[in-house]
């Protein structure tokens, strides 16, 4: 009766230690594709504010061109166009990063990577 619990008790222990890691790397690679989408839902925000930026330009009177205020404002949609544009090259790339990610450890088996040591001779 004794051996039956030992040996009851040792598959658990076992079992919950080969689970573990398994939920432990599906979280993870679920983590890195969340984040993924909030980095291209970001990025996509950025672009309709350039885009939003773009047409209130053209949506300014001609006259507007001109004058001392007109140099400063071109200066200033510049730069604001070019740090949209910035944020969101930015975003882009580590939405990228984040998918890179989540596909490596897809392709990566847990038994393999549960059992590593990080010693390389014996």
């Amino acid at each position: 009766m004794k051996t039956v619990q030992t040996l009851t008790i040792a598959s658990i222990i076992a079992f919950v230690l080969v689970a573990l890691p398994t939920s432990v790397f599906a979280t993870d690679q679920a983590a890195h594709l969340t984040l993924a989408q909030q980095y291209k839902q970001q990025a996509d925000e950025y672009q309709a504010k350039i885009k939003d930026e773009i047409e209130a330009v053209k949506r300014k009177p001609r006259s507007a061109s001109f004058g001392r205020n007109a140099k400063v404002f071109k200066q200033h949609v510049a730069y604001k166009l070019q740090s949209l544009e910035v944020a969101m090259a930015e975003n882009l790339e580590k939405a990228a990063y984040h998918e890179k990610m989540a596909a490596e450890q897809s392709f990566h088996p847990v038994a393999a990577s549960a059992g590593k040591t990080g010693n390389t001779g014996s």
